[in-house]
């Protein structure tokens, strides 16, 4: 079952399965909301300082662009 664990500024976790997921805007002059998997470190990281909500969201937009995804899309 899927549990929100942090929802703050249009920035939500949730966990699932064992599983870890945010869900955000990716978008820069339109919405794209998108919700990607991150490891549990990645969202404790954010749950507990907000201000390393950046590195992680640039780490995984770096990802998704390796595995060939356009990460200003919507997923959702």
């Amino acid at each position: 079952m899927k549990e929100k664990i942090y929802d703050e500024d249009n920035i939500a976790i949730f966990k699932n399965d064992g599983k870890y997921y945010i869900r955000y805007d990716a978008g820069a002059h339109q919405v794209a909301i998108r919700e990607d998997e991150i490891n549990e470190e990645e969202a404790s990281m954010i749950i507990n300082d907000r201000s390393k909500l950046m590195k992680v969201l640039r780490s995984l937009q770096e990802h998704l662009i390796k595995k060939g995804e356009k990460p200003y899309i919507s997923n959702v």
